[in-house]
């Protein structure tokens, strides 16, 4: 078994050994919740922006996610951490099935090594980078959450190993992100034409 197989392999056991699994009524106290955002970065490019909120530590969060862009094939080529609330967890794979369109985050705080669990709290994970395959233009992307292979679902592992469905929010691309793109768009188309004057 390969270290990716085994860090999945090891969030499910989780769940599999808790003795609650939660889903929408958090017998914990507030309804956990991981928001995604997708934003334009360029016309082949986009991010995901990736939150959570929590009112309880937080050991081994899995995320798997579906993306769609029309009838034009991405992947999720790269995810960052830094910065995010997940950054000391020891562990942190992210599986890229580019066949069905979908990419898998595994994030387990501690195993062997004294880290603290994740505190109550909001705030960003990680922002995963999404690539066009065809080098098409990337119109839209839309992503919601998937069950991915063995059995990698939404969900959050609480200590000492109670697991938690937590909902589900997808928030709209950010105005301000596209007023900026179309901003530089602007200013290229410009200053193009003004080399051509000149010229």
């Amino acid at each position: 078994m390969n270290s990716v197989k085994l860090i999945f392999f090891i969030i499910a056991l989780l769940v599999l050994i808790s003795s609650n699994l939660v889903a929408q009524e958090d017998k914990f106290g507030a309804i956990d919740t991981i928001y995604v955002e997708p934003y334009k970065i360029d016309t082949q490019h986009w991010g995901i922006n990736i939150s959570m909120f929590n009112d309880e530590d937080i050991i081994g969060i899995c995320i798997p996610l579906k993306l769609k862009a029309e009838n034009n094939r991405v992947v999720a080529d790269s995810t960052i951490f830094t910065g995010g609330r997940a950054e000391s967890f020891r562990v942190k794979i992210v599986r890229t099935d580019t066949a069905k369109q979908c990419v898998t985050i595994g994030l387990i705080a501690d195993l062997g090594v004294s880290v603290p669990p994740m505190a109550p709290g909001k705030g960003r994970i990680a922002t995963v980078f999404v690539s066009s395959l065809d080098n098409n233009n990337i119109i839209s992307l839309e992503v919601d959450s998937i069950t991915t292979t063995p059995n990698n679902s939404l969900q959050l592992i609480k200590a000492p190993s109670d697991g938690i469905i937590p909902v589900f929010i997808v928030k709209k691309e950010s105005q301000k992100m596209i007023k900026k793109t179309a901003i530089k768009e602007t200013v290229t188309e410009v200053t193009k034409e003004s080399e051509k004057k000149t010229k």
